[in-house]
């Protein structure tokens, strides 16, 4: 097996000789609610259409907090004003860790992907489509979302309340 990282990507390749697994790095992803709405990104991935929280990879060398701010801003148009962590999720590779914060964010108008960024640029590929919506949060419950234990989190502190401490899921 051969290792290969990418200095900046935040990601490592495994290569073995019929196979390569992308390892991916640890996630900053944000909770943003508005009018009784919460923020979620629809993504189509290789042939898999599901549901996550906006956000995405930390970079070499940023926060996790200066990466929520980066992938905020990239994949909505708006600027986070305020980030606090609630939830610190763990996979096994190839995911690893998320940081999930409730985050406050400045006046906006529509919200879209940028279409200088990673994710704009694979939209305008028509491959692994990324499209931000609002959607009610009695229908929060419902998606196909990606990690169903950070589903089951959020769908419990609707009701309890958010955690004052970041929660290990």
């Amino acid at each position: 097996m051969v290792m290969v990282s990418f200095k900046g990507v935040g990601c490592k390749i495994f290569q073995t000789v019929s196979d390569t697994l992308i390892v991916m790095g640890k996630a900053a992803r944000a909770i943003i609610f508005e009018n009784g709405k919460i923020l979620v990104m629809h993504r189509q991935k290789y042939g898999n259409s599901y549901f996550t929280l906006v956000g995405g990879r930390i970079n070499e060398g940023e926060t996790s907090e200066q990466a929520l701010v980066r992938e905020v801003k990239e994949e909505t148009g708006m600027d986070v004003i305020g980030a606090t962590l609630v939830f610190i999720e763990k996979h096994p590779e190839p995911y690893n860790e998320q940081y999930i914060y409730i985050c406050d964010v400045g006046p906006h108008g529509e919200i879209d992907v940028l279409p200088t960024s990673e994710e704009g640029q694979l939209n305008q590929m028509q491959t692994n489509m990324h499209k931000p919506y609002w959607m009610e949060v009695k229908g929060f419950p419902n998606l196909e979302f990606r990690t169903p234990q950070l589903q089951e989190a959020i769908v419990k502190a609707f009701k309890k309340g958010f955690p004052k401490s970041p929660v290990t899921l």
